[in-house]
């Protein structure tokens, strides 16, 4: 494969690898506002359930008023199970986001190092070529000198 070739192949691998990094980099931003949500609603519900300790302890409440703080309770915790079931399946597509960043990463690394590879085979070739070229002018020097010194 000429350089230009594997050149190009680089850059178009290059380019997938900074997709990749883009997502990972936009799913890490969205978990971390998933997990800060998650973490406001487990405060919410924290200060609700004291609250409600509160007003039970103090003067009491009517069976209806605790009926409702109970329901919302309850709409409350099914929040918080659906936000944590949410984060989790993120954290799932996250991993998969850094696993396709990795591999990206890889691709490009061993292209990379292909080139270089080929580069210096090539630089080695052309020098062990200039090697043969001097060393047989100088040959030639040596049979001219000694032809010429008869």
């Amino acid at each position: 494969m000429a350089h230009a070739s594997l050149q190009l192949l680089i850059e178009l691998t290059d380019r997938a690898r900074e997709a990749a990094a883009s997502a990972l980099a936009q799913s890490r931003r969205t978990e971390q506002q998933m997990a800060e949500q998650l973490r406001l609603l487990d405060q919410y519900e924290a200060e609700y359930r004291q609250s409600l300790q509160r007003e039970l302890v103090g003067a009491g409440m009517s069976p209806s008023t605790l009926a409702n703080y109970r329901g919302f309770l309850k709409s409350l915790e099914g929040a918080i199970e659906r936000a944590q079931t949410s984060l989790a399946r993120h954290r799932t597509q996250l991993a998969q986001h850094q696993d396709a960043w990795r591999q990206q990463w890889r691709k490009v690394n061993a292209l990379e190092t292909l080139l270089a590879r080929r580069m210096e085979q090539e630089r080695l070739i052309a020098g062990r070529a200039d090697q043969r070229r001097t060393d047989e002018l100088a040959g030639q020097a040596r049979r001219t000198s000694f032809i010429s010194g008869f």
